[in-house]
């Protein structure tokens, strides 16, 4: 009896020993999105193939079951949905006594504590994993820029008297908080490559914010950086130095049919895609890109030329790095309506005022207006566009005496032109009042002449008449001679 209490006891220690070892294993990390290897393994390495063996997430999510060549999907049933078509286990380490599982696109929501539980062995034994799951980060900077890399514990609390550790490529050591203990306040062990340029946020500590703050980046600063809380959390940032500036672009020549566009990357890593695109976001033939590449860093120049009005942007992607900025530049080629031309016509309502316009570019608004600056109700307006310029017909119809105006108007070159048209009540135009007056001024001036040619005649009849009776009167012996 003594001996069998002591062979109790013996595997009992045993069964706490290999417990104990698994609960004291460091968490398993894992970037957000890839797959991951619960370790699971009986010290026997014995044949498990004819087993049992249950995955339990916090003890009671069901993540995968074997037994005897049965699994989830495979004869059995009440897998936990969050798993279902992302676990698989390792057939052929089966006679190795290797009970490890393979979790496929890892979510935040994967991250916790696991159980690797073998039931039926005596004793029985269970494993314990930590599973944390940390979401990555994409960080872009230029090149001596400052770069902030996020880090905040999930549950945003107080974080002054905890630990949190910053690592570079997992092996360099760039920052270290310990309770009020830091690299920069006394602490050694910092990498050389980032004394004197690595800081934290103090008063944001309180909040759960463990961010650190790179100062004056430099290319080799390039690198994926993990934020720990030690059985607690990982977060994944990875920084890119190197990130393109805003592009310069100008109008390097134009003529009244056509724009010589310009564009200037400057230090760019990793090497940019550069393109020319249009209002409408289709990228426009371009001449070959003028390339120089020194230590890593990319200069590229773009030239386009292009015939039409319309908004350009040169647009910088890096596809690497998730980045992508872009510059505007409004080009005008020929465009800006001239004067519109206005007639008036007579309708059974009033008058019909008409307004064409043509070879606008950008499209312009045209309205009629009163004297009043009233915009009227027109019809709807005749438009036909060819190569990018408008032809536009827009009629309306008044019935009141005034002074009506067709306004042109092109917002984005900040152009208006307009033309003025007087009406009268009868709808005739101002024109028509013109000539009438110059036909009624030139009826009036022929009957005057007339009148004073008959006026003028009369008179020199009557003169002639007076001189001939007094040279009877003489001849008569009436009158001296």
């Amino acid at each position: 009896m003594a001996v069998l209490r002591s062979l109790r006891v013996l595997l009992l220690a045993l069964c706490v020993f290999m417990i104990t070892a698994a609960d004291g294993n460091s968490p398993v990390k894992v970037e957000e999105g890839r797959d991951v290897v619960l370790p699971c393994s009986l010290s026997s390495k014995e044949n498990i193939e004819s087993k049992l063996f249950d995955w339990k997430k916090e003890g009671k999510m069901e993540v995968f079951i074997y037994e005897g060549g049965l699994t989830y999907g495979n004869g059995y049933t009440g897998q936990d949905k969050q798993f279902v078509g992302r676990v698989s286990h390792f057939p052929e380490e089966l006679k190795n006594s290797n009970a490890s599982i393979k979790i496929t696109k890892t979510k935040k929501s994967d991250s916790g504590n696991y159980t690797c539980d073998f039931p039926r062995l005596q004793p029985r034994q269970t494993f314990n994993i930590q599973l944390v799951v940390g979401q990555r980060v994409i960080v872009s900077v230029e090149e001596g820029g400052d770069a902030v890399l996020p880090c905040s514990l999930s549950t945003k609390e107080n974080i002054e008297n905890m630990v949190f550790d910053w690592k570079k490529d997992d092996q360099k050591e760039v920052f270290f908080y310990d309770k009020g203990k830091h690299y920069n306040k006394g602490r050694t062990g910092q990498d050389e490559h980032f004394k004197g340029r690595v800081f934290h946020f103090e008063d944001e500590l309180k909040h759960g914010n463990a961010s650190i703050k790179v100062t004056k980046t430099k290319m080799a600063d390039n690198g994926s950086y993990t934020c720990i809380f030690p059985n607690k959390q990982i977060s994944y940032i990875q920084l890119f130095v190197g990130a393109a500036p805003e592009p310069s672009v100008t109008i390097l020549d134009q003529s009244k049919d056509w724009s010589l566009l310009h564009c200037v990357v400057k230090g760019a890593s990793p090497k940019p895609a550069v393109e020319w695109r249009n209002s409408s976001g289709n990228i426009i033939q371009s001449k070959e890109a003028q390339v120089t590449e020194r230590g890593g860093s990319y200069d590229i120049i773009l030239q386009t030329t292009v015939t039409k009005t319309d908004n350009y942007s040169c647009v910088v992607t890096q596809e690497e790095i998730h980045h992508q900025t872009e510059a505007k530049i409004f080009v005008h080629i020929s465009g800006a309506s001239s004067k519109p031309s206005v007639t008036s016509l007579k309708s059974e309502r009033g008058a019909l005022l008409r307004c064409e316009v043509y070879g606008a570019s950008p499209k312009p608004v045209v309205e009629w207006r009163d004297s009043s600056g009233n915009i009227l109700q027109s019809e709807e307006p005749q438009v036909t566009e060819r190569g990018g310029s408008y032809n536009i017909i827009l009629q309306t119809t008044v019935t009141k005496t005034d002074h009506y105006s067709c306004v042109v108007t092109q917002e984005e070159i900040h152009h208006r032109s307009q033309t003025e048209i007087y009406v009268t009540p009868n709808g005739e135009s101002s024109t028509g009042w013109i000539v009438a007056a110059v036909v009624s001024t030139l009826l009036v001036v022929g009957v005057v002449v007339q009148a004073v040619l008959v006026a003028t005649g009369r008179t020199n009849c009557k003169k002639d008449e007076e001189k001939r009776e007094t040279i009877k009167e003489t001849e008569s012996g009436l009158l001296p001679a």
